[in-house]
């Protein structure tokens, strides 16, 4: 381990500048307890634009729980992450969507972040739902809206209706669902396609999470993909997987072979009829005809979780193509018991074994999300300390930016 630890800081190291950095971290604050109302903010998507612009995303809760009402809202940084701009609102919990819809008086649960970036148009899309707000969540409606100037401004605009809505996409499901929640955390666009999928490079995929209502039994969780072949004028929802394993919130990355690898958060196996209990564990599934099916499942029980799951990140940091390794990383609170000690793990082999963990922060911790800056630094988005003592809620949301030298620095073998 310590040859091949060594080897992959020089080739990374040789990557970026020519020589090996110095171990690097630090940390800074992006959406503060509290900050203009909302409690707390949760759930988010990270994404840099195809000009670097780093759009950091999340639900502006006006109460804790999840049919609460919730602003969307999006904060800018220029500058790798140092600074954020103020709040932009893409959806506020104003009730003009429901005084317009049939449900006057009411305020809107707009809930989940699933940006995407197409790095050839430059467009950066942000799928979300609106839950319909009752304790039994028994539907949602999924729309989109996306920008074409780094996040400052967000179409359509309001006079031309405010949204696109594609609730439409998974009317048909086999399953009976009828919540539909866009990821949370970003999507993907393929380059590594080959032979007769070759043709599939440039496409924009996206994971989306379903389910019956809370009451059902089972509720028979599942995933879907959500992809555009022609730069998001059209989408089209693909191959579903999850059903007996409980798949809820999932990410996905490109294999440098190609496939499409999707990592989910598991559940209760008493209340979803599944085959297993994944509760406290992640399940793969993969893709290897571009995201049309998905297949093969895989239990991962390596990594700890608290009895009740939580979201995580992942995201490729290179290719052995382009750096010698295949480096993909893994974001998540590792504490077997609660969401506590943000850890992030290193994979070399394409997510098979994840050799390499190290702790971010050992206090409360929550969703996360992540990217790769330019200057191969990584970039991780992630809910902090416990909100008033609440167990699955932070208190603010911070971004941590270190490099390779820092995270394989004293490696957490133990996570």
């Amino acid at each position: 381990m310590k040859t091949q630890t060594s080897a992959l800081l020089f080739v990374v190291g040789m990557a970026i500048s020519g020589c090996i950095r110095p171990p690097f971290f630090e940390e800074n604050t992006v959406w503060r307890h509290k900050e203009e109302g909302a409690w707390p903010y949760h759930v988010y998507g990270l994404v840099q634009s195809d000009k670097g612009t780093l759009l950091a995303f999340a639900e502006g809760r006006a109460g804790m729980h999840d049919h609460n009402p919730h602003h969307l809202v999006v904060k800018r940084s220029v500058d790798g992450g140092r600074k954020w701009s103020g709040n932009i609102y893409i959806e506020k919990s104003d009730g003009s969507f429901w005084n317009a819809n049939g449900k006057a008086g009411e305020k809107e649960a707009w809930t989940n972040a699933g940006p995407v970036v197409d790095q050839h148009t430059g467009r950066v899309f942000f799928f979300y739902a609106l839950n319909e707000g009752s304790r039994d969540q028994k539907y949602t409606r999924v729309f989109y809206r996306y920008s074409d100037d780094d996040g400052k401004t967000w179409l359509p605009s309001a006079k031309d209706g405010g949204r696109v809505e594609v609730t439409h996409l998974f009317a048909d499901n086999p399953h009976g669902w009828t919540f539909h929640m866009p990821g949370p955390g970003h999507g993907i666009q393929l380059r590594h396609q080959r032979g007769k999928h070759a043709d599939k490079n440039r496409r924009l995929v996206l994971a989306v999470w379903h389910r019956r209502a809370v009451t059902a039994n089972p509720r028979l969780y599942g995933i879907s993909l959500l992809v555009s072949d022609n730069h998001g004028r059209s989408w089209r929802n693909t191959g579903d997987a999850g059903v007996g394993y409980g798949m809820n919130e999932g990410r996905i990355v490109e294999l440098e072979d190609g496939r499409i690898l999707l990592n989910a958060r598991g559940g209760k196996a008493v209340r979803d009829g599944k085959k297993v209990d994944t509760q406290k564990h992640r399940v793969y599934a993969f893709s290897d005809d571009a995201g049309e099916t998905i297949g093969k499942h895989e239990v991962r029980t390596e990594f700890k979780y608290s009895r009740n799951g939580c979201d995580s990140g992942m995201q490729r940091y290179a290719t052995a193509a382009e750096y010698g390794e295949n480096i993909l990383l893994f974001s998540r609170p590792a504490n077997p018991e609660t969401r506590a000690q943000m850890t992030v793990s290193l994979s070399m082999d394409e997510g098979q074994t994840w050799p390499h963990h190290k702790l971010i922060h050992d206090g409360g911790s929550f969703y996360s999300d992540m990217v790769v800056l330019p200057n191969r630094t990584v970039g991780l988005l992630y809910g902090k300390g416990k909100s008033n003592g609440h167990a699955q809620l932070p208190d603010h949301v911070v971004f941590a930016r270190f490099n390779i030298g820092w995270l394989l620095q004293k490696s957490d073998a133990n996570r």
